[in-house]
């Protein structure tokens, strides 16, 4: 009876593993145009961060291994370590704008943003281009 007793714990623990991770998987976003910025406090791991998962930092692209046009969109870390690509307070010379509104004709961006989402990037850099948001 004991074994049978420690088989059900365990059976029960792998049904919760299962269920936790059922969850994380139909939360996360594979849709680019189902990411909306909200107009202010612009969190970096809710917001940009997925959006350049989903269209960027890919495979052939703005990825660790490939970093295309040398810029690596992978991580908080690696996009503010590029010089000019985002300049804080500044969104008339921070680069990340030219390429995804559109002023760098020369630089094919691969995945037209919505007007929300450039207008997202902008207020995030308005709002300091940080990976947190400041509590007021």
């Amino acid at each position: 009876m004991k074994n049978f007793e420690v088989l059900m714990f365990l059976l029960l623990g792998i049904i919760g593993i299962f269920i936790s991770c059922e969850d994380t998987i139909t939360n996360s976003i594979s849709n680019i145009d189902k990411i909306v910025f909200p107009e202010s406090n612009i969190d970096y791991y809710k917001t940009i961060q997925p959006l350049f998962n989903i269209g960027c930092a890919i495979d052939g692209c703005h990825d660790v291994k490939t970093k295309a046009s040398d810029l690596d969109l992978s991580s908080y870390e690696s996009l503010m370590l590029r010089p000019l690509v985002v300049l804080v307070q500044d969104t008339i010379s921070s680069r990340l704008i030219w390429y995804i509104d559109g002023r760098l004709i020369s630089t094919q961006w691969h995945r037209p943003l919505n007007s929300n989402q450039v207008h997202g990037f902008k207020i995030w850099i308005m709002e300091g281009a940080t990976d947190t948001i400041k509590t007021k």
